[in-house]
């Protein structure tokens, strides 16, 4: 998972501002651009939604990989924040 577990509470609040860092750039790119961001932020949101105490910080991760063209599920239809 690129080592992002175990991050303390000040990395989570600045997630909204790197996920907008990563996504914007790369938005209008071609498919092959934008797949390592994709990427970065499936692992991110795995991490999140088992360590991160915010649900609004998923949902800026989900979104941002929406936002990407990635309609994949991440993480166990049974753990925290399923339904995000």
């Amino acid at each position: 998972m690129n080592g992002l577990s175990a991050k303390p509470a000040d990395f989570w609040e600045t997630v909204a501002s790197s996920v907008t860092s990563k996504v914007k750039p790369v938005l209008r790119q071609p498919r092959r651009a934008r797949d390592p961001v994709i990427q970065y932020l499936r692992d991110l949101e795995s991490v999140a939604r088992a360590e991160c105490p915010s649900r609004e910080t998923v949902q800026v991760i989900a979104s941002g990989r929406r936002l990407l063209g990635d309609r994949s599920e991440v993480g166990p239809p049974d753990s925290p924040f399923s339904r995000t």
